[in-house]
């Protein structure tokens, strides 16, 4: 007679919250739990705003299958597995965007795949297959910026002599599933130490990702299916996620609370479906960076 099998673990998908927001992100977090039909549990990074009384809100909102990172262990954990990468080591004792990217990445070493979501992507539909291993082994998976290369470069420092970064066609790092074996640890440090290609301080993260996932398998959910919602955005029947970016939520959540309020409760489940990244040339990032600036600048979407 044959062992029984015992069944598979449920998948610690990580996140980051604060205070500030934070009735938003639990509502963002329990459209994650009440629509993922894959086994996951919830692991909870701090930003060292929250309370006791914030996490216990959590617990009540979110249910048990829900754990919080210490904030000052997971600081020191942390800061002990950089010790060989001073830069990686600068960033994550400075930035906020230090600890989304590190943090998730040490909270369990021995597993060798780590998941983490944004706390501002809203799941509207039931979907499965987003945190699957096999989908992120030897390589990562991002979510797509269809609009802009939301990176800290100018399009110059892709030309010249000399080691130079390089970048995938936008990716947005509100999505990060990271095989750690795939990551190059020495390309990452030589990327944070080059101060002239960090211009837009919330963007170095992004753009350091950008570099590492040119050099491995990686890829991102097809943007008609997870989206970021700018000015000329939609939601449609494909969506089964919305990413509210901080810049147009205002503007975007009362519109995306609607669209649930008339959408049909029974929803069919959304197989996800992933697309392979590629590289972004100088040309094409100019370009790109020139269309940011309509936008941004004139208003013109």
């Amino acid at each position: 007679m044959s062992e029984p099998t015992t069944p598979p673990l449920p998948i610690a998908v990580q996140s980051l919250v604060g205070r500030t927001s934070l009735p938003f992100y639990l509502q963002c977090l329990h459209s994650l739990l009440e629509h993922c039909e894959d086994k996951i549990r919830l692991l909870i990074h701090q930003d060292g705003s929250l309370e006791e009384n914030d996490r216990e809100k959590a617990r009540v909102q979110l249910g048990e299958n829900i754990d919080f990172v210490d904030y000052a262990e997971s600081k020191e954990k942390t800061l002990d597995h950089l010790s060989k990468y001073p830069h990686c080591q600068a960033i994550r004792k400075k930035s906020l965007w230090g600890i989304e990217f590190f943090d998730p990445l040490f909270a369990h070493s021995d597993e060798p795949i780590s998941y983490y979501v944004d706390a501002d992507i809203l799941f509207i539909r039931p979907f499965h297959g987003l945190f699957a291993p096999e989908e992120v082994e030897s390589g990562a998976l991002f979510m797509a910026d269809t609009q802009w290369d939301a990176y800290s470069l100018r399009p110059w420092h892709l030309f010249g002599f000399g080691k130079r970064p390089v970048i995938v066609k936008g990716i947005t790092t509100a999505l990060v599933c990271w095989d750690k074996r795939a990551i190059d640890w020495d390309y990452l440090e030589w990327f944070l130490s080059q101060c002239k290609f960090h211009c837009i301080p919330e963007w170095i993260m992004p753009t350091a990702q950008a570099g590492l996932a040119s050099k491995c398998r990686s890829r991102f959910v097809k943007p008609s299916q997870l989206a970021n919602l700018y000015p000329n955005s939609s939601i449609g029947e494909q969506n089964f996620g919305v990413h509210l970016l901080g810049s147009y939520r205002k503007e975007w959540l009362p519109r995306a609370e609607e669209y649930l309020e008339k959408m049909p409760d029974a929803q069919p489940t959304t197989e996800v479906l992933f697309e392979s990244c590629r590289l972004r040339g100088p040309l094409a990032y100019a370009t790109n960076q020139a269309k940011r600036w309509i936008n941004t600048r004139l208003n013109r979407w």
